[in-house]
C-alpha cells in the first residue's frame, strides 16, 4: 500500500518568532555578501548518517557540513569550509562542542540564541529558512532588509543544497545521506534523541527507518529533479535509502550499482504499478471521454 508522511514541526511557531526576533535585534552578518560567490564550483555536503564512518576520506571540492557531521569531520581532521545550521531546536547547540576559526557558519535567522552563542567570536553568516516562520516575511520588511529568503525541505542536506545553489555551486557531492539505519545506527556518531523505528518498502527494497527519514527522502525526491534542470550535477556517495532512490533520479551514485537484473524488476515493478493504477482508474479504462481509446 502506498504510504503518505505528514510532518510536523520540532518546535513551536511562537519559539521561532522569538528566536527570529532575537536574531534581527542580535544584528548579523547577511548571506547576501556570498550569492553567487562559487560560481559553479565543487561542493561536498555531508550529512551525519552512519556511512559517512567509511566515505568522509572521498570527500572533494569546498566541504560543507550540515548539523552534527561538523564535529565528526573536526575530530577526523577535516576542517570544513562551511557548516549549515537551520533547525529551530535548542537542542542542535549540542552540535557545536568543537568550533573551529576555519570554518564559515552558515545559520539560519531561525536558530536558537543558544546556537549564536555557542559561536560567539566565529564566523557567522545568517540566511533566511523560506517557511521557517511565519513571521519572517513581516520582520524582513520591518527591518528593511532586502534579502533572499532560501527553500529546501525538511532537512539540513536538502536546505544545504539550496544554500549552495544560491551561492553558485552546481557540481555537489552528498555524503552521510543513508536516510536509514545502518547497523542499528541513524548518525554517524549516534542519535541525541530516541528514535522510532518503521519498516518501509521502496520500489521493491526494504528499508529501516526513523518517520523523519520518510519525509526527508521525499524532499529529496520531490527537489532534485528541479536541481538538475537547473544545470546541477548531483553524485550521491554511500549507502542507504537516499543513495538508492538516487538511483532512480539520473544521480551519480558510485557505491550503489544497479545490475541488469535489477533494472529488469525495476521495469516489471513499474508495469505492475502501471496495471494497478488503471485496474483503479474508471476513467483510464474508458469509462469516460476522457479515457484511453
Amino acid at each position: 500500500m502506498p504510504v503518505s508522511f505528514r510532518g510536523v514541526a520540532n518546535t513551536p511557531d511562537d519559539s521561532v518568532d522569538k528566536n527570529l526576533v532575537a536574531t534581527f535585534a542580535r544584528g548579523y552578518k547577511s548571506f547576501t555578501h556570498l550569492q553567487d560567490s562559487a560560481k559553479g564550483g565543487t561542493v561536498s555536503i555531508v550529512g551525519s548518517g552512519p556511512s559517512l564512518a567509511r566515505t568522509y576520506k572521498d570527500l572533494v571540492g569546498d566541504v560543507m557540513a550540515c548539523n552534527s557531521a561538523h564535529d565528526f569531520l573536526i575530530e577526523h581532521g577535516v576542517i570544513p569550509k562551511y557548516a549549515m545550521i537551520w533547525d529551530a531546536h535548542p537542542i542542535i547547540a549540542k552540535f557545536l562542542t568543537k568550533p573551529h576559526k576555519g570554518v564559515k557558519y552558515l545559520i539560519a535567522s531561525r536558530c536558537d540564541p543558544s546556537v549564536f552563542a555557542a559561536l560567539e567570536g566565529y564566523d557567522v553568516t545568517v540566511w533566511h529558512a523560506l517557511g521557517g516562520g511565519e513571521s519572517l516575511e513581516n520582520l524582513l520588511i520591518e527591518h528593511n532588509r532586502m534579502e533572499a529568503m532560501i527553500g529546501g525541505g525538511s532537512a539540513g542536506v536538502t536546505r544545504g543544497m539550496y544554500v549552495l545553489g544560491a551561492m553558485g555551486y552546481t557540481d555537489m557531492h552528498l555524503f552521510g545521506v543513508d536516510c536509514c539505519y545502518d547497523e542499528g545506527e541513524t548518525h554517524v556518531t549516534g542519535s541525541v534523541i530516541d528514535q522510532q523505528k518503521l519498516r518501509l518498502r521502496v520500489c521493491g527494497k526494504w528499508f529501516l527507518l526513523a518517520p523523519w527519514m520518510a519525509m526527508q527522502a521525499g524532499d529529496f525526491k520531490t527537489l532534485i529533479p528541479g536541481m538538475q534542470k537547473r544545470g546541477a550535477r548531483i553524485v550521491v556517495h554511500g549507502t542507504g535509502l537516499i543513495p538508492y532512490i538516487a538511483t532512480f533520479l539520473n544521480c551519480e551514485t558510485p557505491d550503489v550499482k544497479v545490475s541488469i537484473f535489477e533494472k529488469v524488476r525495476r521495469e516489471i515493478h513499474a508495469l505492475i504499478l502501471l496495471f494497478r493504477d488503471i485496474k483503479n482508474s474508471p476513467q483510464l479504462l474508458g469509462g469516460s471521454s476522457a479515457g484511453i481509446r
